[in-house]
């Protein structure tokens, strides 16, 4: 008897299943293995549960190759009104932030601006009470000259019709003397509202996490690859050198929950106190280095070099290489503009080539834009390329605008480096600062504008460069697997293959190619274990 049995499910042909079918299989599952796939007619084994997914989309598992689920975490519980300009924004996406937060927890956040969201947009007393639903909630302007305090968090901050207003800032009252729930001036950070929200503790970090994991399960991911570091106790932490980290401590504690792989990669200036991780979960790894280059070094126009934090130099980043090489770890090297990308290359090239090994890649992160000469030196160098397709569209009209035609058919030059045979793998760059709905982190919106390559606008970018739907979900899952050096166990939905695996209700490919992401996951197994629909 097997674990579980997934029955009626089409596999579409693709790098994933060269040999896929429109007729429905089964597939076993067991000991988070693939051990048999049946077509009908064929005997299927016993299974402790049987899951019938009715001509579901059976597909690898997306892979997020790019993301700060530290970051993400956070951001999915805070109140984000940045871009906000309407009272109904404002509230809908109180609401929707609110809703993910465990009960009792405070809702934080806000950083409207007061001249795109004036105080007359201002969410009410009473409707703040009701968007949190017993969650104190305490928001202050990105100014700092304005915080907006539910009826709970007025409560637990003793501010009541006897307070009297602080030197330097105002409570605003009703007529009849009670708080409205806005504070201006001093009293935004008087002793008034001083410490009555508590820092993040463990607890909290722990509760965004486990939302998180949710979330991704729900969008079909089943590995993540995040840029983290290991806490250890002896040695001064990563954060001191780099931010973008969720700490390792907190996933491994969640071993037993994780409905994802995971790995993590810490900063390049760990790499000479680098020690083994013993985690206590088979889905937590070590994933490499990470070092930051550039933040938009590009040849056009010419001018001065933009190095991003910290970047040492060719001569030590290319020691500091050759020593992350040396333990077997790959390099992530963060290169932004095209002249960043070249001398990413550079360095890469003076360490060994991991081109047809089984080794995981180096990799460069973002790549917007890459010069000619470059394509192909990503194949010959075996070095993947960890892109965003949102920024096709995000970044697409301010760098056509900076330099001629030519420098234009180099932005996000898909179609231009899988000619080339390289490794291109999507993520979602998921951090702080995100859209309430978080669309730009789905893998099916990725899909979409890595096949379309248009915006919201209708507008579409460089057209030539557009890749087909199976390239592209291929991008979004077995290259993820290539790029963790897992591609022999991963990536593929074949027999002896780890079941990371996710079912789309929709066939994408029967889809307009506007609509692709309308393809949504029903069911999502990582590991062989069931983590979103099937009764999960």
């Amino acid at each position: 008897m097997v674990d579980t049995l997934l029955h009626q499910a089409r596999i579409p042909a693709g790098p994933w299943a060269p040999d896929g079918t429109a007729e429905p299989v089964w597939i076993a599952v067991d000991g988070g293995r693939i051990t048999a796939i049946g077509r009908p007619g064929e005997p299927a084994p016993a299974a402790t549960q049987v899951i019938e997914l009715d001509g579901a989309t059976l597909l690898p598992g997306f892979v997020d190759s790019h993301t700060h689920l530290g970051w993400s975490a956070e951001d999915r519980w805070t109140v984000n009104w940045s871009d906000t300009t309407s009272h109904d924004d404002a509230l809908e996406s109180l609401r929707t932030v609110a809703s993910r937060i465990t009960a009792g927890d405070w809702v934080t956040g806000g950083d409207w601006l007061p001249a795109t969201l004036p105080d007359r947009d201002l969410p009410t007393l009473d409707e703040l009470d009701h968007a949190t639903d017993g969650r104190p909630l305490f928001l202050r302007s990105l100014d700092h000259s304005t915080a907006l305090l539910n009826s709970l968090a007025l409560e637990r901050s003793r501010i009541s019709s006897d307070t009297p207003d602080p030197a330097g800032g105002r409570i605003e009252r009703y007529d009849d003397g009670r708080p409205t729930g806005v504070l201006r001036g001093t009293a935004v950070w008087s002793r008034l509202a001083a410490g009555v929200v508590p820092p993040p503790n463990r607890a909290r970090r722990l509760a965004e996490l486990r939302d998180l994991l949710a979330d991704l399960s729900k969008r079909g991911i089943t590995e993540v690859h995040d840029i983290a570091t290991y806490p250890v106790e002896d040695r001064r932490t990563a954060i001191h050198l780099e931010r973008s980290f969720t700490d390792v401590g907190l996933i491994d504690s969640l071993a037993g929950e994780l409905s994802v792989r995971y790995s993590f990669r810490p900063s390049i200036w760990r790499v000479d106190d680098f020690t083994a991780v013993e985690p206590n979960s088979p889905l937590i790894s070590f994933g490499g280095f990470k070092m930051s280059l550039d933040n938009g070094w590009y040849s056009q126009p010419g001018g001065p070099r933009i190095d991003s934090f910290r970047y040492p130099g060719t001569d030590e980043a290319g020691r500091l290489g050759k020593r992350a090489d040396a333990l077997g770890a790959a390099l992530s090297i963060h290169a932004m503009g095209d002249l960043g990308v070249t001398e990413a290359l550079d360095i890469l090239a003076g360490l060994p080539s991991r081109a047809g090994t089984s080794l995981p890649p180096h990799r460069v992160i973002h790549a917007r834009r890459i010069q000619p000469q470059d394509l192909a030196r990503f194949a010959a160098l075996g070095v993947a390329i960890e892109a965003q397709p949102w920024e096709i569209v995000a970044q697409g009209p301010i760098l056509t605008a900076r330099g001629d035609e030519e420098f234009g058919r180099g932005i996000s030059p898909y179609r231009s480096l899988l000619n080339a045979g390289a490794v291109v793998t999507f993520g979602s760059d998921r951090r702080l600062g995100l859209r309430v709905d978080q669309r730009d982190t789905d893998p099916l919106v990725a899909v979409q504008l890595a096949v379309t390559r248009t915006g919201a606008d209708g507008r579409t970018f460089q057209p030539e460069q557009c890749i087909t739907l199976t390239e592209a979900i291929a991008c979004a899952t077995t290259a993820g697997a290539v790029a963790a050096g897992a591609a022999a166990r991963r990536g593929r939905v074949a027999v002896g293959n780890d079941a990371d695996l996710v079912a789309l209700g929709n066939d994408p490919w029967t889809l307009p190619a506007d609509r692709i992401a309308e393809a949504r996951p029903v069911l999502t197994m990582s590991a062989g274990r069931i983590v979103f629909g099937g009764g999960a």
